[in-house]
């Protein structure tokens, strides 16, 4: 399975982004094959097209310590489901997420998508 996570940093220590759709990287990490793959966010406009990407490559589950309603409303899927981590590394958060132990979210943790009109 795929995971996908928002991190300050390009590696497993590095911690969970506080804004998934404002991450400096996304990490996707293979649980079968215990990989991962860093991708430099490069979407400055907020427009959140690159999340397509990542749901073509067939992730199911995204990682997030926040995360608005825009990019709520693309990874939030009957393929893909979105998970709270606040305050732990990418590590700790995948490890948790394979425990079982993180909250699904059914909604947006921010009311309102940072840089957007609507």
């Amino acid at each position: 399975m795929l995971i996908l996570l928002g991190s300050d940093g390009n590696n497993l220590q590095s911690p969970i982004s506080k804004r998934f759709g404002h991450a400096n990287y996304f990490i996707l990490f293979n649980t079968e094959k215990k990989t991962f793959e860093t991708f430099e966010n490069i979407d400055k406009e907020h427009n959140h097209h690159n999340l397509q990407n990542f749901l073509d490559k067939g992730v199911a589950a995204f990682i997030v310590g926040n995360i608005g309603p825009h990019a709520f409303e693309i990874i939030n899927t009957p393929e893909s489901k979105v998970y709270l981590a606040r305050k732990m590394s990418v590590q700790e958060a995948i490890e948790k997420y394979l425990k079982g132990e993180l909250q699904q979210l059914t909604e947006p943790t921010a009311k309102r998508s940072i840089g957007h009109e609507h």
